[in-house]
């Protein structure tokens, strides 16, 4: 039941409309609601899965809610405490007691994640060693792969935590937490959610009550999202396949035409599942975490990845990146440099080290594979040369009297944003490392017009119409993600007169059923993020 499916808008408008009939007679099923909603949500994806998140949700829960024992018993102590001593005695033992609570949930959750994404995977290359000495291998069997637990361990891993670190209470009421976990508008493809903000929206003592306003905004944010993956993801999909399934097949512009739309079908695939569950979940009244902020208007690579996938770089930065920068082994890193007056190696000691960390685990989170730790690691290059060389190019651009804010360059910075994105795309998108060398090398190996000039660039999976079109729609998506750098359209739009408020809302639906890719003879594609 993918999130652009039919039977997914039916299954939400079911779930919306006993949720808020059951609120009309007792606030606090409405907790029940959600959960059985999110439960069936998860079992019809696949029986076989729901073990795995059961576990999951189980193991965080119980060690969250052991550290939030321990720490409510410590400050009970506390209270009763003579001295200063017997504090730090009790605080310590109360730190020390929690923290294997806490490595219990933690470690179980994580567990679950490397045997089933990882382990075939470390295998594999533990089999190529063993060949290289002429022993043995191990035998491969096949692990189930079950849907969505690279962003429910993340959110439960980041729970026990935040309790652990005292941000937020343990949460007692199971139910509570289970619906949070097991939400189904963001189980699937994020946003990796944080309990915190969710608990803030969804008392489940007070309930939800309805509003029309959560209504028309979900549905308005549904239905944009739909546009970017039925009328312009989708439709790019068999193009860019094309080259990227057999980059020895091709050479030359083409390929780099198929590296720059791969990167608008991601963005409109990604951004508009984001959109779609956003809206059926705002019109339950509970709004999820910003994943997407026009990131293609990024003038650096730092920017765009604050802008892209915004609830997993806050994940990274808040439970590996600080953590690895604050570590014993980067203090004394820091150290070293600072006895030998190095004050700018120390400076990027901070900054570098846990970069090139937390991009090795973003690239190993997106995929058992070699290509994802290059696209990792390729990022991580230009994060840590950004640092390295940015006194370099701050002098650059005064010695050359550019003017940094000016238009001009601001685009420059853009279009050299987006290339580098594209090149790192290439990475992201090719089957496997060789794939992606393969693919570099005819890209940039001859600059054949041949597939352009004599319009062979049209019998692959996209015809002159089709082209046309989803050049149009890309307008559409550009100009708009441009109007709302400036201006909430919703806003705007709930502000106008009710006719023209419902044209636009009318030419939105007719757009996604006129111009959407689906139908009879066509497999609607699953959302790229789905496999991660």
């Amino acid at each position: 039941m993918g999130y652009q499916s039919l039977n997914f808008l039916l299954f939400s408008a079911a779930v919306i409309l006993v949720f808020y009939a059951v609120g009309k007679i007792n606030r606090k099923g409405q907790q029940f609601v959600l959960l059985a909603a999110n439960l069936a949500f998860y079992a019809i994806a696949g029986l076989r899965y729901l073990p795995f998140l059961l576990v999951t949700l189980f193991a965080s829960f119980f060690s969250a809610r052991s550290v939030g024992r321990i720490y409510e018993i410590a400050d009970l102590k506390l209270s009763e405490a003579k001295d200063l001593a017997e504090k730090k005695e009790i605080r310590a033992d109360a730190k020390k007691r929690a923290k294997k609570s806490m490595l219990f949930g933690v470690l179980v959750s994580l567990a679950l994640l490397i045997v089933c994404k990882y382990l075939l995977f470390i295998i594999k290359n533990f089999n190529i060693v063993l060949k290289k000495f002429g022993a043995e291998p191990v035998g491969l069997f096949k692990i189930i792969l079950p849907l969505g637990i690279s962003f429910y361990t993340f959110m439960a891993v980041g729970y026990v935590l935040d309790v652990y670190w005292k941000r937020i209470k343990a949460e007692k009421n199971f139910v509570a937490y289970s619906v949070f976990l097991t939400y189904f508008p963001h189980i699937v493809q994020g946003p990796i959610g944080r309990y915190g903000n969710f608990k803030e929206q969804f008392d489940v003592n007070k309930g939800i009550v309805l509003d029309t306003q959560n209504l028309a905004f979900g549905a308005e944010l549904a239905i944009w999202g739909l546009f970017k993956k039925l009328v312009i993801a989708d439709r790019l999909s068999p193009f860019v396949s094309t080259f990227f399934d057999n980059p020895e097949n091709y050479s030359g512009l083409v390929m780099i035409i198929a590296a720059v739309l791969y990167s608008i079908q991601i963005y409109a695939d990604f951004s508009g599942c984001i959109d779609i569950i956003s809206g059926i979940s705002e019109m339950l009244g509970i709004k999820l975490e910003k994943n997407f902020n026009h990131p293609y208007f990024s003038r650096t690579i730092p920017e765009f990845w604050r802008r892209w996938h915004i609830s997993l770089g806050d994940w990274f930065k808040d439970f590996v990146y600080f953590p690895v920068s604050t570590s014993a082994p980067v203090k004394k890193l820091k150290k070293a440099f600072r006895k030998r007056g190095l004050k700018k190696g120390e400076l990027l000691v901070a900054s570098c080290v846990p970069t090139v960390v937390v991009w090795v685990i973003t690239g190993i989170w997106h995929g058992a594979s070699w290509n994802y730790v290059a696209w990792g690691m390729f990022y991580a290059a230009l994060m840590v040369g950004g640092n390295v060389f940015a006194d370099f190019n701050k002098a650059a651009t005064q010695k050359l009297k550019i003017d940094t804010e000016s238009f001009s360059w601001r685009l420059f910075q853009m279009i050299r944003t987006f290339a580098l994105c594209c090149v790192g795309r290439v990475f992201f998108r090719a089957e496997g490392l060789k794939k992606a060398l393969v693919y570099f090398k005819n890209m940039f190996s001859s600059v054949s017009l041949e597939y352009i000039l004599d319009d062979k660039i049209f019998t692959y999976g996209m015809n002159r119409e089709n082209f046309l079109l989803v050049l149009l729609a890309i307008a559409v998506l550009f100009v708009v993600d441009l109007l709302e750098e400036k201006v909430p359209l919703r806003k705007t739009l709930s502000k106008q007169n009710i006719v023209f408020r419902y044209a636009v809302i009318l030419l939105g639906i007719f757009a996604v059923i006129i111009f959407g890719v689906y139908g009879p003879q066509f497999n609607a594609s699953e959302f790229i993020y789905e496999k991660f």
